[in-house]
């Protein structure tokens, strides 16, 4: 039996590290099905972590997307993000809402809003120059999600102050698709932390890892074949190669 392999991936290319990733899994990844049997959905499936650093953080942070990235959209998905959004979105009627909404269960977590947290953590961090290993924000509910055919695939953002306004931040997912969500998940959450957390203590994010325990391509993807790998930043230059 073929083991799902574990792969990791440090990259200062935010593109770069997608584009690995997408080779890595469809090469290595090991071919299984998830879903239900009222509708199975085969996959090539790898644990995979990545350590990003240095021009990936700017890349993340100026919004910007792998040419191949099937997804362009980013400016709508990143105020689903917002406060302004959330206060409009609770006021819907059940039936024209989501499964969930990340920053939903980040916000109003029973009657804690762990953004707010975090941010009140980080300034802690910073008044007595005492790190921690404590701040994070969950989004797992178990009453709401064990059994649920729709769980929030992000599980936890984790938050350590560095010194010299330098922050780390780590992300945990049970499960996540590599292909058409990767890049603007991580986008959305980034801008969502500086803007809520990290700016407003004048820190800035100078390391990134982001950790799924399912990141995997759907086999319907048959794009993803054709993702290449970039010289530098797609804003920079337009050429392609290939490793």
């Amino acid at each position: 039996m073929k083991l799902p392999p574990t792969i990791l991936i440090q990259e200062e290319s935010f593109h770069n590290a997608w584009a690995r990733a997408v080779r890595y899994v469809l090469r290595d990844g090991r071919k299984i099905t998830i879903g239900d049997a009222s509708e199975p959905k085969p996959i090539r499936d790898a644990c995979v972590l990545f350590e990003l650093t240095g021009d990936a953080i700017r890349q993340i942070e100026n919004r910007e997307l792998h040419p191949q990235f099937p997804f362009q959209h980013i400016d709508p998905y990143c105020e689903e993000f917002t406060r302004e959004y959330l206060s409009q979105y609770i006021e819907k009627p059940d039936q024209e809402r989501f499964s969930y909404l990340y920053f939903e269960r980040l916000v109003m977590y029973g009657d804690l809003d762990q953004i707010r947290c975090l941010r009140e953590y980080l300034a802690t961090q910073m008044d007595t120059g005492i790190g921690s290993n404590r701040d994070q924000a969950i989004t797992w509910q178990a009453k709401t999600d064990l059994g649920s055919a729709s769980p929030p695939c992000l599980q936890r953002i984790w938050i350590r102050y560095l010194g010299d306004h330098s922050v780390e931040v780590h992300l945990t997912w049970r499960s996540r698709d590599l292909y058409t969500a990767w890049q603007v998940n991580i986008i959305a959450i980034i801008d969502m932390l500086n803007r809520e957390v990290i700016r407003p203590n004048s820190c800035r994010i100078v390391k990134l890892v982001d950790y799924a325990d399912s990141l995997h391509i759907y086999e319907s993807d048959k794009e993803a074949e054709r993702v290449k790998l970039l010289p530098a930043s797609p804003q920079k230059q337009k050429g392609l190669w290939e490793y």
